[in-house]
């Protein structure tokens, strides 16, 4: 990185206009700008990034370990074998942060636009300590990678040094004839002590390595160092030398409360930009410490460790269905088959002009979003395997509202995709369902995002499933589509049930159908029969399944009527639910014979079915019975009854013939003789009773022979 040169009309850092360094937190004048640590304190105004101002937290309170050094990097993974480590305890009551701030604030000037310093980033920083007894070794640290103190960690912080991180190291000594000294350092691993980045120890310069991994950008001691005192342009430090009222909680050792006592509290600026004209001015994480003394591989003491989103990159999302892009259904449920797609809102935070290239990257899965992000908001090891990802190039300008919206579908509102259809791309099936989304940076200075997840519940649908009874084999085909449940069939129709599953948004639905056949009307009987596992098959939204042929052959026996019917139940499938059609019923009846009789005083009785061919129906078996009276009009009591006369074929007629003979003895008179005949029925065919029959029978008078 090469360093700043300084500039004829380049104003000092205190002297902007922006910010008070004045060597007390409380804003001087009635309406800022300038702005001073009291106002922030307040309320942060557009435009500045703000730490706000971050206690040192106490019982237990953290501090560096032993051995801890600004040459060293924070965590495993970095450039140097030792790390940083944090433990629990005390410093020198000198050493001992109370609260550490910053702030980042772009310079510009409304009246002038020729201003060499427009655009400038100016870093403010501040700290105030316990105590004032004693020199004063502070280092302010700027990281352009996110670090933090992982939940969980006993001596651990989470990653690394980037070349380009920022120190600022302000000591304000007490010893007789010692002197206050501001530099900047930046991070550099190219100092490694070999060949032109040699170490120099003494009668440095700036640019020139000081330490392993540590490269002086500028510096100043003396009075040159203090804000206000003429020194360098673009870096200065300054204390209070007296009492002074803290606009934040406060107490000393000594007893001072909300009042700082001298040289307890401390702040400083630098213009970032002048110091490091090709940094691209972004920050992630701000940390002050004290340190044991002015060399640059002093051991450190205490710290005070916050984010600092200087360059940031902040995303949410939002799920949309079809063209509603206002309103954001996540942690909401949706049917099955309803269409969504993802936005990502992709907030920056950098220099005005800056060219941002990166991806969005969308990965769906079918889980809920604690199956896929730690509590630390990473990605769970292993994830499931996504459903599908989405990639949407970025090129996007940073200047004014720096809100990218980005679609899983590739529209954009940067300078890529903005002709794109906004429209659906997913259509989760049923169950949880969710986004991962992510952008990363391919612009040096913008970080990466942090993964943002969200989801939403997919419910089944529910299909209506109805079915119709068919008279006839399902084997024929084309037969004919005619409900005849609730109806009446002969004994041995052979029948087979239908089931039509209808569903909605777009689809099929697929699975099986069971039927099962019960012995009575209602579907609450015995199972005479089950029919499972029919497949559907369909097109649209309709899908239709058969049962196999059922016989009723044989069902009856001495009733003349039965019921019979049928349930059909849907399995379900991944984007329906099961579900059951309304119980079918169906009566089964005895088939009507017919019946003739002949009388010649032995009476013959012809029974005929109704012609079926039917195996195990056809014609009519059993028996007649015979009925005789002695009158013409089948009244009264029979004079006898012949029961039980067996059918006979004869010459192809089924016939049930009378052998007892009627013997008719009244003389010189007309007498009448009357049969009725019964035919009992079988288990096809109903009883049924022929009309009365009647013969009259005239016998002479005795005749006596001459």
């Amino acid at each position: 990185m090469s360093l700043a040169s300084p500039l004829t009309l380049a104003v000092d850092v205190e002297n902007l206009g922006l910010f008070e360094l004045d060597g007390n937190a409380m804003q001087d004048d009635a309406l800022p700008p300038p702005y001073d640590w009291e106002t922030l304190h307040e309320g942060v105004p557009a435009g500045v990034v703000f730490t706000g101002i971050n206690p040192d937290p106490e019982n237990p309170q953290r501090i560096l370990a032993g051995g801890v050094k600004d040459i060293q990097d924070i965590s495993l993974g970095g450039i140097t074998s030792k790390v940083w480590k944090w433990t629990t305890g005390s410093v020198p009551d000198k050493s001992n942060i109370k609260n550490a701030y910053a702030a980042s604030m772009v310079y510009n000037n409304p009246n002038d636009e020729n201003d060499p310093n427009n655009g400038d980033r100016i870093i403010y920083f501040g700290a105030d300590r316990f105590s004032n007894v004693g020199d004063t070794f502070m280092g302010f640290w700027f990281f352009k990678n996110k670090i933090t103190i992982p939940e969980g960690s006993i001596d651990e912080f989470s990653g690394i040094h980037k070349d380009g991180d920022t120190l600022v190291l302000v000591n304000f000594p007490q010893a007789n004839n010692a002197v206050p000294l501001i530099q900047v350092v930046e991070w550099d691993s190219s100092c490694d002590g070999k060949g032109a980045n040699k170490i120099v120890n003494n009668g440095y310069k700036d640019g020139d390595c000081v330490a392993n991994n540590l490269r002086l950008v500028a510096g100043t001691s003396g009075a040159g160092a203090i804000c206000g005192n003429g020194g360098i342009e673009d870096a200065c430090a300054i204390t209070n030398d007296m009492t002074i009222d803290s606009p934040w909680d406060y107490t000393s050792k000594d007893g001072f409360v909300n009042q700082f006592p001298y040289e307890t509290f401390f702040e400083g600026g630098i213009n970032l930009t002048k110091l490091f004209p090709d940094s691209d001015g972004c920050f992630a994480s701000f940390l002050a410490e004290t340190r044991a003394s002015s060399s640059f591989t002093a051991d450190l003491k205490d710290f005070v460790l916050d984010e600092f989103p200087v360059c940031s990159t902040d995303i949410t999302t939002e799920i949309h269905s079809d063209s509603n892009h206002d309103d954001d259904i996540q942690n909401t449920a949706i049917n099955a088959g309803t269409g969504i797609h993802d936005l990502a809102l992709i907030t920056f935070s950098g220099p005005s002009g800056l060219n941002v290239l990166g991806t969005v990257t969308f990965d769906t899965f079918a889980a809920a979003c604690n199956e896929l992000l730690d509590s630390q908001g990473e990605p769970i090891v292993p994830l499931p395997d996504s459903l599908d990802t989405y990639v949407v190039n970025v090129n996007y300008d940073l200047a004014g509202d720096n809100t990218l919206m980005v679609e899983t579908n590739g529209w954009t509102n940067g300078n890529t995709g903005g002709g794109l259809t906004r429209s659906d791309t997913d259509f989760p099936a049923p169950g949880p369902f969710a986004y991962l989304v992510r952008f990363e940076s391919e612009t040096n200075g913008i970080p990466d995002s942090d993964y943002h997840c969200e989801q939403l519940n997919v419910n089944q649908l529910t299909p209506s499933v109805v079915t119709r009874i068919h008279q006839g084999s399902v084997s024929v085909v084309g037969h004919a589509d005619v409900d005849i449940q609730n109806g009446t069939v002969p004994v041995g129709t052979t029948i087979h049930d239908l089931a039509e599953v209808t569903g909605a948004s777009g689809l099929l639905p697929t699975g099986t159908i069971s039927f099962v056949f019960y012995d009575n009307l209602t579907c609450d009987g015995n199972e005479l029969a089950t029919h499972g596992n029919k497949a559907l098959s369909g097109a649209g939204v309709v899908a239709t399944a058969e049962s196999n042929d059922y016989s009723t052959v044989g069902y009856l026996s001495n009733t003349d009527t039965r019921g019979l019917s049928i349930k059909a139940s849907y399995s379900g499938d991944t984007n329906y639910a099961p579900a059951m059609a309304n119980c079918e019923p169906l009566t089964v009846s005895k088939r009507n014979p017919s019946i003739e009789t002949h009388v010649i005083l032995l009476d013959q009785a012809k029974v005929e079915g109704d012609g079926n061919s039917i195996v195990g129906v056809g014609d009519p078996g059993g028996v007649v019975d015979f009925d005789i009276y002695l009158n013409n009009n089948c009244a009264g009591t029979p004079e006898e009854t012949v029961t039980n006369v067996a059918l006979a074929d004869v010459n192809g007629d089924l016939i049930a013939r009378m052998t007892q003979e009627v013997i008719v003895k009244a003389l010189n008179t007309t007498s009448h003789v009357s049969y009725k005949a019964t035919y009992k029925g079988d288990n096809n065919y109903k009883s049924v009773a022929h009309a009365c029959e009647v013969v009259a029978v005239t016998l002479p008078a005795k005749t006596t022979a001459n």
